[in-house]
């Protein structure tokens, strides 16, 4: 099992190239481009920093496998009553899978539309209506990822609604029924909400296409790195290595402000040293 790094678990304390060379002295080699790396450029901008990027990424003996997409309000847009709201998002995620194909990316990692309660209807209306909704999407998303050649994954959220369980991923799974929409699992989230991590990785197996690996301590997201918190990393390399993912375990945790950047790498080494030796 190979094992891989989002940029952001050093990027901004380090700069992309310096990152990016770290990653390659430790063997880490599959990287998930963050949505922060492009988050401060204005709409017109981003096209020229995803080139800017891919070409920083040329210099390196690195494979990019994931790209976080656009999350945030474009969640809540996504599942506007107002359908030019809802055509508005879509086109600014859509946008995204072109910047994935851009930079050789092979999944475009995304988060469900969210809904916001309604005065006149009740919770279960909400969630029937969002679940047609989150359908739809993923299928026109999908369409647009096989143009360009992209898997779309949707990520287990760590709000405590829909699609923070594997369950709800297993049904828009179901529903949408394509080969070009898969799974993220984020191990962080699961923990967050109170989910067993290994137990989710053996539901989803066949359905994960990308991966998200940091602790927490069971209450608050804090992205830290494993054995850091509360997580049974022992049982979650298990579950892994019996699923058959054939991915990048990706970490996706980040530098507490004040650790140095050497102090930095000294933990991704040990991580991913322990980690090795359970699968």
């Amino acid at each position: 099992m190979e094992f891989g790094a989002d940029v952001w678990v050093l990027y901004p304390k380090l700069g992309l190239e310096a990152t990016l060379e770290i990653f390659e002295e430790l063997g880490l080699r599959y990287l998930e481009y963050p949505y922060e790396l492009f988050r401060d450029f204005e709409p017109e901008g981003v096209r020229a920093r995803v080139s800017e990027v891919a070409g920083i990424a040329e210099s390196f003996n690195l494979v990019p496998y994931q790209l976080h997409a656009e999350y945030g309000d474009v969640c809540f847009e996504l599942a506007s009553l107002d359908e030019g709201v809802r055509s508005s998002a879509f086109a600014r995620i859509a946008r995204w899978v072109e910047y994935a194909a851009e930079l050789g990316v092979k999944v475009l990692v995304v988060h469900a539309a969210f809904p916001k309660p309604l005065l006149e209807a009740s919770y279960d209306k909400v969630v029937e209506r969002i679940v047609e909704i989150d359908v739809a999407y993923l299928r026109d998303l999908s369409r647009v990822g096989e143009d360009h050649g992209v898997v779309i994954a949707v990520e287990n959220c760590v709000e405590p609604w829909f699609c923070s369980s594997p369950a709800d991923l297993l049904l828009l799974m179901e529903r949408v029924s394509s080969d070009h929409v898969g799974v993220c699992l984020d191990t962080g989230h699961l923990n967050v909400n109170g989910l067993d991590v290994a137990s989710a990785v053996r539901v989803l197996a066949s359905h994960m296409v990308a991966t998200h690996l940091h602790d927490n301590d069971g209450r608050r997201d804090l992205h830290l790195p494993p054995l850091s918190g509360c997580i049974d990393w022992r049982g979650v390399m298990k579950a892994f290595s019996e699923s058959g993912y054939k991915g990048p375990l990706i970490y996706e945790f980040s530098s507490p402000e004040g650790q140095s950047a050497r102090n930095a790498v000294e933990v991704i080494k040990l991580v991913t040293w322990y980690l090795r030796g359970l699968v």
